[in-house]
């Protein structure tokens, strides 16, 4: 048996809420203060606060948890739950700004659990990971199913390379062509790609 201890760690979907939400809460806040303020950069302020103090408060108390997990040659169990590895008919592991782990049971429901690097300290998550993978991929000589993630497959990385030389072409076109960069949308195109490139694993045989 392996223990992991004080492992981050989110349910994705509770971590679209979060985002989906906050921005929400930010535009409500620009609605409510565009009816009792004339002053646009103080309403923006404001908001913008409001909409950080909800965003931290949620993620704090009830998006990002801190389990201890253990892991064994035939199951993983935390905070009261637990994946028997008999009871499992696939899973799926990505590896994108951290790692996500989708748990596909035999009775038909389903388990996602994840660690982002934006939200989390994804460090023991990303290890426990790969160590679920090692022990499923020997389990009962491989009879458990793993699916590959998109960007593991050899359509992602191909994706990866067409939005790479994508964003290159434009790049110099743009400077042969004199036309101002925004560094804003660069920098926001470097980032994207980063994240991508993060979660490709697949390599040519």
């Amino acid at each position: 048996m392996r223990k992991y201890e004080n492992v981050e760690y989110t349910n994705p979907f509770e971590l679209l809420f979060l985002l989906g939400s906050t921005v929400a809460v930010f535009s409500g806040i620009i609605f409510v203060l565009n009816r009792i303020m004339s002053f646009g950069l103080a309403k923006g302020i404001l908001a913008f606060v409001l909409a950080g103090i909800y965003f931290y408060i949620l993620k704090k108390k009830f998006i990002v948890k801190i389990s201890d997990f253990e892991l064994t040659s035939n199951k993983l169990e935390w905070n009261k739950k637990s994946v028997d590895f008999r009871n499992l008919e696939y899973y799926k592991i990505h590896w994108m700004k951290g790692a996500g782990i989708k748990f596909k049971l035999k009775n038909g429901k389903t388990l996602r659990i994840s660690s982002n690097d934006n939200f989390c300290n994804s460090e023991q998550f990303v290890n426990l990971c790969h160590n679920i993978d090692s022990k499923l991929l020997k389990y009962k000589n491989g009879q458990i199913i793993r699916k590959k993630s998109f960007f593991e497959t050899k359509q992602g990385y191909y994706f990866a390379v067409f939005m790479t030389i994508l964003f290159v072409t434009g790049t110099v076109y743009k400077l042969f062509t004199d036309e101002k960069i925004n560094i804003q949308n660069f920098a926001m195109i470097l980032v994207s790609l980063g994240i991508i490139w993060s979660g490709v694993k697949w390599k040519k045989k």
